[in-house]
């Protein structure tokens, strides 16, 4: 058991027949890794294990987003203000994470006898229903690892997001009320489609997790991660006015959704319709979750097929706004993705009054060469004044700059 990992300070974890790698024994008993066998199970480690790595994932994106991408952008020369410089960050934390996710689902794929489902070939399919559950069950704990990781980062996207939420509805409270405040999230078309793909995600990976599909899983991750690197790379191209070859990795994105998101997902999910059944023995087609670790019954069957299909739904919502892209790129114009990034354009520095009061703003004069009262300004500084405006310190300063070039 994971108790009897041995006091040493790295135990090494095949992970190629002729390669290997040592993990600290701390991580192989998170992992529930067992020596004699070499392999991991399941354990209520697994919670804790799942929460680390989002923390984690949630830690090192807002230590990039305030420390490393803004010194990126202004080193790539990203035009726009502090808007484009969070569009920014955001499709280069989505490009390492992906194209990370990718490489190493990959490097682990090589030698599986399950590989050549990656391209749609039956007989890879085959083998993700040979020998379950008994074969399934436990995992190397390298790939344990992953796809923890896989799991830790959907969570986190989960977290973001319902962050994101609150500070827009924050941002349009204080809007309605006529407060001054800075744009903090972006308005998306999609919102509540991306918080159902991120939900159903996460809800696929632990899972399949924990009803021994993981060799599914890891098909559906690489699968799901190819497009995910060309479009914010492409987007990237954009906020740094590449153009040209913005539009040739959009083309790029658009080929390969379709390709790996709707035709070979879709054979992943006619194996799991048909070779299931015939490959999975009536035996081991059972709820028993504390016996025989098998979990494929009927119910099981359908809630995979209908998560798939709910995926499948959302997916097909997305091609249709990329269509709108390539049609619009054909006839001329250039690549403008419009799946997630239909933002507001609001500024950082105007003050917003209250709604009834505008007009009577617009049309106030201001009174020229009234002397200045220094003390009340000072006295009514940051606070609201009679006309509904939110004034803070640097606004202050500005209205005592003006009246002194008007006095002049």
């Amino acid at each position: 058991m994971a108790g009897d990992a041995p006091h040493l300070a790295f135990q090494a974890t095949p992970l190629y027949p002729h390669t290997t790698l040592s993990l600290p024994n701390p991580l192989l008993r998170l992992l529930n890794y067992n020596p004699k066998t070499g392999l991991c199970h399941k354990g209520w480690n697994d919670f804790i294990l799942a929460s680390l790595f989002a923390a984690l994932f949630l830690v090192l994106r807002r230590y990039l987003y305030t420390a490393v991408f803004p010194v990126l952008a202004k080193r790539m020369r990203v035009a726009g203000g502090r808007m484009n410089r969070l569009k920014f960050s955001e499709q280069a934390w989505l490009f390492i994470c992906h194209t990370a996710s990718c490489v190493a689902g990959s490097i682990l794929l090589v030698g599986k006898d399950y590989a050549p489902a990656l391209f749609g070939e039956r007989e890879g399919q085959k083998h993700f229903w040979f020998g379950y559950p008994h074969t399934h069950r436990f995992l190397d704990p390298v790939f344990k690892l992953f796809y923890f990781s896989i799991l830790g980062y959907w969570l986190h996207h989960c977290a973001a997001l319902a962050i994101e939420g609150f500070q827009r509805v924050a941002f349009e409270r204080a809007k309605l009320q006529g407060r001054r405040r800075l744009a903090h999230a972006p308005k998306r078309s999609d919102f509540w489609p991306l918080a159902a793909h991120h939900a159903i995600t996460v809800a696929l990976v632990a899972t399949s997790y924990y009803m021994n599909f993981t060799r599914v899983g890891h098909i559906v991750i690489i699968l799901l991660d190819v497009a995910d690197i060309f479009l914010p790379l492409a987007k990237i191209l954009k906020y740094t006015r590449h153009q040209t070859i913005c539009d040739v990795a959009f083309a790029v994105f658009t080929v390969s959704w379709v390709i790996t998101r709707h035709w070979y997902l879709l054979l992943v999910c006619v194996s799991m319709w048909r070779d299931s059944l015939l490959y999975i023995p009536e035996t081991s087609r059972v709820w028993d979750p504390w016996g025989t670790e098998c979990f494929y019954s009927m119910k099981v069957y359908w809630l995979f097929l209908g998560l798939f299909a709910a995926l499948q739904i959302l997916l097909l919502y997305w091609l249709a706004l990329i269509v709108k892209v390539v049609i619009k790129v054909v006839r001329g114009g250039t690549a403008e993705d419009v799946r997630s990034d239909d933002e507001e354009e609001e500024t950082e520095d105007t003050l917003e009054p209250n709604e009834g009061q505008s007009k009577s703003l617009r049309n106030r004069k201001p009174r020229v060469g009234r002397p200045l009262n220094t003390a009340t300004l000072t006295y009514n500084k940051g606070k609201r004044s009679g006309s509904g405006v939110e004034l803070r310190s640097g606004d202050w300063d500005a209205v005592k700059e003006g009246e002194f070039r008007r006095r002049h």
